[in-house]
């Protein structure tokens, strides 16, 4: 039987240089932040193009709709005076009569 005399290695047994290094000397890590931070910027600023879009096509929808209802409610109207004015006995005295009518 072989005696074993060290541990295997693992992953954590790698050395790198990772840690050698101080954080104040890498500028570039804060231009890449920079960078993303112009690409959200970017982001945000279409993101509100396309909802000012947004609002102003509602708003238009709602002024069209605000006419469709004007002329709606005003034909309804004309015709509900036009209805009014049939049944109105004010209106049948206007009309001359032709004498006696007899239905059977």
């Amino acid at each position: 039987m072989a005696i074993i005399t060290s541990p295997p290695r693992t992953v954590s047994d790698i050395k790198t240089h990772s840690g050698r290094v101080s954080r104040d000397h890498q500028v570039y890590r804060d231009y890449f932040q920079v960078g993303a931070l112009e690409l959200e910027r970017w982001r945000r600023a279409k993101e509100r193009e396309v909802a000012l879009s947004r609002i102003a096509s509602i708003n238009t929808r709602i002024a069209e709709i605000d006419k469709e209802k004007e002329v709606l409610l005003a034909s309804a109207t004309s015709a509900c005076e036009e209805i009014y004015n049939k049944g109105n006995p004010e209106a049948s005295e206007n009309k001359k009569s032709s004498g006696l009518r007899i239905k059977y």
